[in-house]
Order: C-alpha cells, then sequence, then structure tokens
C-alpha cells in the first residue's frame, strides 16, 4: 500500500460516516416531524455519496495502492477531483434534489470515473500485481463505464419527459447492477487476489473471465417483472444457473488458501461476513428468476432495499474494513475486531433482519410492530460504529507513524 492510496482510503472510511449519517437523519424523519429536512432529496444525497464518496471511492484508492508510489502520484489528481464531484452532490441534492448544480456534480463524477478508467486500463504498473490483477482491474472500470449509461439513459427520459415506470426502473437497476454486480464486485477480487500467489493466479482465470461475461446477461435478473422478450428470459436464466456454479468454483480454490494465509482471527472473521453475505447475495439473484419470488422482490420496497443494503453494507463495506484492517490502516485489538467494529456488524444485521420481516409481512398483510424503531436503532449502531473506526484510525495512525519513526 503506497502513500497516496492510504491518503485518500482515509478520506473515504470518514465519507463513510457522512453517509451513516444522512442515514441516521432519514431514519429520524420517519419517526419525527423534521420539516428542515426533505426526505426524497436526503436520500438522494445518502445514495449517490455511498456511491461514489465512500466505495468507489475506496475502490479507486485501493486500485491505486497496487501500484509503486511513484506510478500512483499521477492518480491525485483524479481522486481529487473526483471527491469534489461527490461532495458538491452530497450538499446540493438536499436542497435541490435533481436540479442544476446537483445534475452538474453527478454528471462530473461520471465523467472523472471514465477518465479513472481509461487511465487505469493504460497502467501496465498493475502487471506487477500478476496478469489476473490487470484483467480484473480492467474488467472492473469496464463495468465501470458500462453503469454510466444506465444514468444518461435516465437523463434522456427525463429531460424528455417520459413517464414510463419500466423505463425508468429499467434504466436504475441497469446502472445498480453493473456497479455492484461489475465494478465493486471486479475491483474487489482484484484487490483480494492481489494478496495471493502469482502462481495460483493463472488456475483462477478461467472461473473469472466466465464470471465477467456471464454478469452481463444477469442484467435481465433485475428486469423480469418487466416484459421481457423470451431470449432475454432465456439469458436471465442461463446467467441466474450458471453464475453460483463459477461463485462455488471460485469459493473451492479460494477458501483453503485464503484461510492459511490470513492468520489473524478478527480479519478471518470480517472476511467471512462479507462472503456470506456475497452467497446470500447470489443465492437471491438466482432464486429471482422464480416468478413468484420475482414479483414479491420488486414489489416490496424493504426487500429491494434490504438486498443493496445487503450488497452495499454487507459484503462490499466489511470487506473493504477488513482491507484496511490488512493494510494496518485499523488496528485489531489482541488479533480480534474492536468493539466499534462489532457495533457496526450489529447494525448491518439488524438491518438486514428488519427490512426482510417487513418485507415478509407485507406479503402476508400482517404488521410487525416498532420495525421503524428497529430500524432507527439499527442506523444509530452503524453511525456509532463508524464513528468510532475513524477514531481508531486517526489514532492507530498517529501510532503506527510514530513507531516506525522511532524505529528510524
Amino acid at each position: 500500500m503506497n502513500a497516496t492510496a492510504s491518503k485518500w482510503i482515509r478520506l473515504a472510511l470518514l465519507n463513510l460516516l457522512l453517509v451513516a449519517l444522512a442515514g441516521l437523519l432519514l431514519r429520524i424523519k420517519i419517526l419525527f416531524p423534521l420539516p428542515w429536512i426533505h426526505h426524497k432529496n436526503l436520500l438522494h444525497a445518502h445514495s449517490h455519496f455511498a456511491f461514489a464518496g465512500w466505495i468507489s471511492l475506496f475502490l479507486m484508492s485501493a486500485l491505486v495502492g497496487l501500484l509503486p508510489e511513484e506510478k500512483a502520484k499521477k492518480y491525485n489528481r483524479i481522486l481529487g477531483l473526483f471527491s469534489i464531484s461527490a461532495y458538491g452532490m452530497l450538499l446540493s441534492f438536499p436542497f435541490q434534489g435533481y436540479g442544476a448544480v446537483s445534475i452538474f456534480f453527478s454528471t462530473a463524477s461520471v465523467v472523472v470515473g471514465w477518465w479513472f478508467a481509461m487511465v487505469l486500463w493504460k497502467e501496465n504498473g498493475l502487471r506487477l500485481a500478476g496478469e489476473l490483477i490487470l484483467l480484473l482491474s480492467r474488467w472492473s472500470v469496464v463495468f465501470l463505464v458500462l453503469s454510466s449509461f444506465g444514468t444518461f439513459y435516465l437523463a434522456w427520459l427525463m429531460a424528455n419527459h417520459i413517464n414510463k415506470a419500466e423505463l425508468y426502473f429499467g434504466a436504475v437497476y441497469f446502472y445498480l447492477h453493473f456497479q455492484y454486480n461489475g465494478w465493486f464486485l471486479f475491483a474487489v477480487l482484484a484487490l483480494l487476489f492481489s494478496r495471493l500467489p502469482v502462481g495460483l493466479q493463472g488456475v483462477l482465470k478461467t472461473p473469472v473471465q466466465l464470471l465477467a461475461w456471464v454478469s452481463i446477461p444477469a442484467y435481465f435478473l433485475s428486469a423480469l417483472w418487466m416484459r421481457l422478450p423470451s431470449w432475454m428470459n432465456g439469458a436471465a436464466l442461463f446467467a441466474a444457473l450458471v453464475q453460483p456454479i463459477l461463485v462455488v468454483w471460485l469459493v473451492r480454490i479460494l477458501y483453503p488458501v485464503v484461510k492459511a494465509s490470513v492468520r489473524s482471527g478478527g480479519l478471518r472473521q470480517i472476511w467471512l461476513l462479507s462472503l456470506l453475505a456475497f452467497c446470500i447475495k447470489v443465492l437471491l439473484q438466482s432464486l429471482s428468476v422464480l416468478p413468484g419470488l420475482s414479483s414479491f422482490a420488486f414489489a416490496y420496497r424493504p426487500v429491494v432495499i434490504g438486498y443493496l443494503h445487503l450488497v452495499l453494507l454487507g459484503f462490499v463495506s466489511l470487506f473493504l474494513l477488513g482491507w484496511m484492517i490488512e493494510k494496518k490502516l485499523l488496528p485489531l485489538i489482541g488479533g480480534r475486531l474492536s468493539n466499534w467494529c462489532w457495533l457496526f456488524i450489529f447494525g448491518i444485521v439488524l438491518t438486514e433482519l428488519t427490512l426482510m420481516a417487513q418485507g415478509v409481512s407485507a406479503m402476508f398483510y400482517w404488521a410487525i410492530p416498532h420495525t421503524n424503531e428497529l430500524l432507527l436503532l439499527a442506523a444509530g449502531c452503524l453511525f456509532i460504529g463508524i464513528l468510532g473506526l475513524n477514531l481508531e484510525a486517526k489514532l492507530w495512525g498517529k501510532r503506527f507513524s510514530f513507531d516506525r519513526l522511532h524505529v528510524q
């Protein structure tokens, strides 16, 4: 991990705190009258900043962290402009929703993302980490660029006042799918595989390539609620059958190697939880090919929100926190996860269980009491947990720098 990447990753962790604060305010707004908060506008700020300011900034920085410092420095301008666009969205969406300023910063984040993709695509320095890492990094930025077409199509629909729900949600799910099943997933795999022996990378190349190609027709799994042509339904069925097989293939190869190489119990725990969330995600995604389950999933908002949080918090965020632990940017307490980290994990679990309970109860016309209060409690745990992790990172960074200076 080079100094350039460490700096931006620490900023991304601070951004996660702002994401959690926005999420907490959204939950408070549901229970208490806060006239100065526009719920929908703050929701836009929360989601856009979570994708850009937290996950994308972290992944970009961590991929840059695989390079030597002399090659990483040129990315400072890109990461700086990307951060400015993320903060622009955070500050503008709460006040105007989709307005001139927020659209400007949203567009800027896409353009800077394309810039990052083009520069990283040409980056031969990634070959030092292995050919498979270069391949995964390139796939990740291909999906980053591809996802942006969903936002552009959505903007075109809005500009032309086309109010067809199928087209609107189709564009939104296109963006979401290629973000979390493309850009996020393959960037995470690039980071994970970078710590494996180079000799093992050749064995993984075939399942990785197949998983990348299958991720494209897997988009139709997010659109089964629409009236799709038969070939699209066939593509969705193919993806639903093949994806789990490829994931099992990868896990069978990786699990014993990663388990043997990760000596810290705390790091092993957080990455196992991330793997569990990922496997649940793949299972749910494949089961969505069933007509009844597909209709249920897309008809109830808590289920959709729960699925998104499962991916973004359970899978991606836990892996990224583990990455910070492995790179000595977050501490372990006696080899174990800190109480702040466990509080954050508890917040994730409580969020998922409550949202899924809301969805199931709605399907059977039940009313589960106090679910909004439970979600507020979960949001509070997430916020306090990540606040504690930020304080730990700050104190640990100072101690780590002092120890290195003392040794020198």
